[in-house]
């Protein structure tokens, strides 16, 4: 067995492990130890094609500790024996506060200390006041409750006092950010490109969030490996040929820096885990197989978040879209026109991505609606575009505050266009898909999607590949 199949199938029985250990209770002790001491050695020990029985073993085991001892930390130390009783909580305000709905200014919270206490997670604040920034330490009063949605537990009608106004680095450079943008924008094209540029959704209009709701389009705006794949691409053509070494160190520093900047959400944190091992791949010069990236990066945000695979549909959907857009994407740029490459590559990767998702999206949701096939390609090619206007646009208002609304105009004009063509698609009501897949027609769909991943794995190293799958390509 090849040394990247090994790898693949180490990752996969890893997830199986966790999945296990989330729904069966299990309880470490000196047995689980020895198990995976003799399953260890005998990978050493047995021979070449025995030993890959052992590796398995051991990387279920490695599954189950992991998801076992996270519970357990978080049952030791997490927000649930706090609930329902009023409490004083510091924490460092994480991501951009909001007003929702109801009038509520609303904000997470993060390095929880509850009553003098560490608590592992984070906790989401509801209160009148808009005096809390982003960054900002701030001593909390009310009660816990539990809630559905992320982070899991909320305060409402809470009495916020401002413990520290001292803001990060990295904080206060997206601050100077939005100020250039909103001096040069106006809405909807300033909520927009803070959106598309660091994942800023709540700097949207409601209305505007409703609309890229409604046509599939929320992943715009919602920060994700495809922003990061543009800067680092751009970065990379501009510095590689002239400083090869200078340019993989400031690539990393660009991609964490931005992981941090956006929050580390799942979506960028596995995008920043992939964009670190192509870059180092092909500093080395190393061929990897995309599917041995995407097992590593899967398992690499598992080790930092455990319970994602089971509870983050977010983590589902962009690990579904990105292997659906690997095994599928170059079948369907082959069918497609070769007169526009770009366009149809991108074309492809949205039908491809769709094609993974859209069955799943079936089966939690019921209701899918077409026109998001459409929205997704008639924009997806600007997205690029954008995001660099959206930039300069940026650096032009912290430069030339008093005429960068004149400078600006034409993105705004655009803006509006973009989505009146996207409140057009909204209004045809009748390209919406409802039905309910069951489990096993869902099963047969991603059976059929695993079939031809093992044939297209098993073609020669990166035949087949379109040049933003591969490094050496995405690099020239």
């Amino acid at each position: 067995m090849r040394r990247p199949t090994i790898i693949i199938a180490a990752c996969i029985c890893i997830i199986l492990g966790i999945v296990t250990g989330y729904n069966y209770s299990f309880s470490p002790n000196d047995t689980w130890v020895v198990f995976g001491i003799v399953s260890a050695v005998s990978a050493f020990v047995l021979s070449a094609k025995l030993r890959v029985v052992p590796i398995f073993l051991c990387s279920f085991i490695i599954g189950v500790a992991l998801i076992t001892s996270h519970l357990n930390y978080l049952s030791a130390h997490g927000l649930a024996s706090s609930v329902r009783h009023k409490v004083i909580v510091e924490g460092e305000i994480k991501g951009d506060p909001y007003w929702d709905k109801d009038r509520n200014y609303v904000f997470i919270i993060t390095n929880v200390v509850v009553d003098g206490q560490s608590k592992a997670g984070d906790m989401r604040i509801k209160t009148f006041s808009s005096a809390a920034k982003e960054g900002y330490r701030v001593r909390v009063s009310g009660k816990i409750y539990p809630i559905l949605a992320k982070p899991g537990y909320q305060i409402n009608y809470a009495i916020v006092a401002i413990a520290s106004m001292q803001q990060p680095f990295l904080v206060q450079a997206k601050t100077a950010l939005y100020t250039g943008i909103d001096r040069s924008l106006r809405e909807p094209a300033t909520g927009f490109i803070k959106g598309i540029l660091v994942g800023a959704r709540s700097s949207l209009p409601p209305e505007s969030q409703n609309t890229l709701n409604a046509v599939g389009l929320s992943h715009v705006v919602a920060v994700s490996g495809y922003n990061l794949t543009i800067l680092v691409v751009l970065f990379q053509r501009l510095l590689r040929k002239r400083w090869l070494w200078g340019s993989l160190v400031l690539s990393l520093v660009l991609v964490w820096g931005f992981v941090l900047l956006t929050g580390g959400s799942a979506s960028v944190l596995r995008a920043g885990i992939m964009a670190t091992v192509f870059l180092l791949a092909s500093y080395y010069g190393r061929p990897l197989s995309i599917f041995t990236c995407i097992s590593l990066t899967a398992v690499g945000t598992l080790v930092l978040s455990p319970t994602a695979v089971i509870e983050d549909i977010g983590w589902q959907l962009s690990f579904l879209s990105l292997t659906g857009i690997v095994i599928l994407a170059p079948i369907i740029q082959n069918a497609l026109p070769k007169k526009a490459p770009l366009y149809s590559e991108l074309v492809s990767i949205t039908l491809a991505a769709q094609i993974a998702t859209i069955p799943y999206l079936l089966y939690l949701f019921g209701t899918y609606s077409l026109v998001a096939l459409v929205s997704n390609m008639v924009l997806m090619p600007f997205i690029p575009f954008l995001m660099l206007a959206g930039f300069g646009m940026a650096i032009v208002g912290m430069i030339l505050p008093n005429t960068a609304y004149i400078i600006g105009s034409p993105l705004s004009q655009l803006v509006d266009i973009i989505f009146n063509f996207l409140n057009y698609l909204q209004s045809q009501k009748s390209f919406v898909v409802i039905d309910q897949p069951d489990v096993i027609v869902l099963l047969i769909w991603y059976v059929c999607l695993v079939i031809v991943g093992v044939i297209a794995y098993h073609r020669k190293p990166y035949s087949g590949l379109m040049s933003i799958q591969n490094p050496n390509e995405l690099l020239k």
